[in-house]
């Protein structure tokens, strides 16, 4: 994957937010068509993920670090419910902008191309290129929860 494409998807995420914002800041407390999520907890959750190049390089540092399988567990439900009562105070205004935010500092500290066709494992086994791991954890998972948002704001 390609620098321009990994910047491009989260150009496409940002734009899509966008998009959706007026009909997001009237309908924040309606509930996702499935689970337990309101439309302003699914985005809260996005807000917190929206930069998810930190997350990708201390990855790849803790894959140069470790010994494989030495990686420390992690509750993603425990994660995911933090995530949402850190925002819990937050207007849904505050939510997306701090999503827009998010995606501009990700854009500004994309790593140079060297770095991004770098490789650290994946989850599942194998291994994946930086670009792809910013891609997948970023923006195609961000699409993933706009995609639960629109259907909500549709239903």
């Amino acid at each position: 994957m390609e620098r321009i494409e990994v910047l491009q998807a989260i150009e496409d995420v940002d734009a899509r937010v966008r998009a959706l914002r007026a009909r997001i800041e009237v309908n924040a407390e309606k509930l996702l068509l499935s689970g337990e999520w309101r439309v302003r907890d699914a985005l809260s959750h996005l807000a917190a993920r929206s930069n998810s190049v930190p997350n990708v390089m201390r990855r790849l540092v803790a894959s140069e670090s470790q010994s494989a399988g030495t990686a420390p567990r992690v509750n993603i439900d425990e994660i995911n419910h933090d995530q949402v009562d850190e925002r819990s105070g937050r207007s849904i205004q505050e939510i997306l902008d701090e999503i827009h935010a998010g995606h501009r500092t990700a854009i500004l500290s994309l790593p140079v191309d060297e770095m991004l066709a770098r490789t650290l494992p994946a989850v599942g086994g194998g291994d994946v290129s930086i670009a792809e791991s910013i891609a997948r954890s970023g923006a195609r998972h961000e699409q993933n929860h706009l995609n639960d948002v629109e259907a909500a704001l549709d239903g």
